[in-house]
């Protein structure tokens, strides 16, 4: 298993660096000429692009993850599955390393500048702009591997307990559902919120305390 899995993540990792050069790619072709003068892509969209690449790399490797540990939770539970788990850290630390990410956009302005064949000297202010287009996106792209590596290693984690299956699933279906909108994340603690006040709330009633006599329970503050 240990083999398979591992072929498996290294099989996506390549399969989204391709995808994420064919856009590249696109980008510079899709790149205004004006007086046969070549103009510089989008950082910004340069930018979008790795970003997309690392929450793809980390959903695909967290469904690979499910897949192959979801079957057999106790995989993960003996001496052979202990060594699995350290084989797994250690490539989700490797394949999501900052130094595989953080330079690519000093790489793109060395890829823009061929391509403009060097026809003019960058200004100092249009340096300055670049560096903090750069500063930016290391900052940007450090934070967003530092969450890829965060929930990967938990998905995996939740196969460490024996009751792996329920939780997985469940903490795996709150994460993907609570991460997809801001807006969506809040009013879902809003409505839990609720939910919480509206249990209390029966709990306090005459009615609720009623019933739990009837059946002979406490109605008291021990409940």
């Amino acid at each position: 298993m240990s083999d398979a899995l591992r072929a498996r993540l290294k099989a996506i990792d390549a399969n989204c660096e391709n995808t994420a050069n064919v856009e590249l790619e696109k980008l510079f072709e899709d790149a205004n000429y004006d007086d046969a003068k070549f103009r510089i892509p989008s950082p910004q969209a340069a930018e979008a692009i790795w970003l997309k690449l690392i929450a793809r790399k980390e959903h695909e490797f967290i469904q690979e993850i499910a897949k192959v540990l979801k079957p057999d939770s106790t995989v993960l539970s003996n001496a052979t599955g202990k060594e699995l788990v350290s084989v797994i850290e250690a490539m989700i630390d490797t394949l999501f390393a900052e130094d595989r990410y953080v330079d690519r956009m000093q790489y793109f302005y060395q890829e823009a500048a061929r391509k403009a064949l060097l026809q003019e000297t960058s200004s100092d202010v249009q340096a300055k702009r670049l560096d903090l287009i750069d500063a930016t996106y290391r900052t940007g792209v450090k934070d967003a591997l530092r969450r890829a590596r965060q929930n990967i290693l938990v998905e995996l984690d939740l196969y460490k307990q024996p009751d792996a299956p329920t939780d997985a699933g469940f903490v795996s279906q709150w994460r993907q559902y609570s991460t997809l909108s801001p807006w969506r994340m809040i009013g879902t603690i809003v409505l839990l919120s609720l939910t919480s006040y509206l249990i209390a709330f029966v709990i306090a009633s005459d009615a609720f305390k009623g019933l739990l006599e009837r059946f002979g329970f406490s109605s008291g503050t021990g409940l």
